[in-house]
């Protein structure tokens, strides 16, 4: 029984024994992306939909993304075998992909066609608790999402600026911060889409406000029981706000000063979306 293990270039590791070369990109550059599956009952839930998500990214951010589906489906299974966990105990696995390795030190691409089909791949798998207690947030004042970057719309590295929200927030006895973009509308959590059920009717923030196209998110628009909208970060204290992304949902009870009043129970949506 394991609570953690890795593999990297056809190797079988402990995490902390994954050694990356320090001329690869996803280290010196943040140049990569990623996606966190959730396992349950020894399955990686909405595996299709992660991969799809993955590849959408390496098409915008022109990354050479030269994975088989079934090979990479093989390995995580396999994974999941090595964890070894109960039926009823949840797990994760990150699938990490970076651009390849430079030869120089260098920003211009210069390598992705000399590297093996899985030189750039590397998985993580843990035993996880999925996270359900509420949260208090504060609207950022320090960072903006940008809602016409291209890297807003992947699931890169690069986590400095979810880092340097998390502190602030951290630093005024918050939990979490949530994010606004550029023209001041309500975009994402640090590390979390939004859902808000306003006028007995949920909603969520746009795809155009900036916000990552969370798969859970998805998941819930597919089955029309939310809805996008432009949304400005004027919150009633009846509003019901959930923070969720692959391995939680958790209701926020407070955004800044003010505190909500209604009750909610997040795993009511975990349910719904992944069953």
């Amino acid at each position: 029984m394991k609570a953690a293990l890795g593999w990297y270039k056809n190797q079988w590791l402990d995490i902390d024994k994954i050694l990356i070369s320090a001329n690869n990109r996803g280290l010196k550059f943040g140049d990569g992306i990623f996606e966190t599956i959730l396992i349950r009952k020894n399955k990686p839930i909405l595996f299709d939909e992660h991969l799809e998500r993955l590849e959408n990214s390496s098409k915008i951010l022109n990354i050479n993304l030269t994975l088989n589906k079934f090979t990479l489906k093989k390995l995580i299974n396999e994974g999941i075998k090595k964890l070894a966990l109960e039926n009823d105990h949840y797990g994760s696995v990150r699938i990490n992909y970076s651009r390849g390795a430079n030869k120089d030190r260098a920003l211009k691409i210069n390598s992705i066609l000399e590297t093996k089909d899985l030189d750039n791949l590397w998985l993580e798998f843990f035993r996880i608790k999925p996270q359900f207690s509420p949260l208090s947030v504060l609207i950022s004042e320090i960072e903006k999402r940008n809602e016409f970057s291209l890297i807003s719309k992947c699931k890169t590295f690069s986590y400095n600026q979810a880092i340097q929200v998390l502190e602030e927030a951290n630093k005024k006895s918050f939990d979490d911060s949530i994010l606004l973009n550029t023209s001041g509308e309500l975009c994402c959590g640090s590390t979390f889409n939004l859902l808000i059920k306003r006028n007995n009717e949920w909603i969520t923030p746009r795809k155009e406000s900036g916000c990552l196209e969370g798969i859970m998110v998805a998941k819930a628009l597919k089955l029309k029981i939310i809805k996008e909208e432009f949304i400005l970060p004027k919150f009633q204290d009846n509003d019901i706000i959930v923070a969720i992304n692959s391995l939680s949902c958790r209701q926020i009870n407070q955004v800044n000063d003010l505190k909500l009043r209604s009750k909610f129970n997040p795993i009511y949506f975990w349910d719904l979306l992944y069953n």
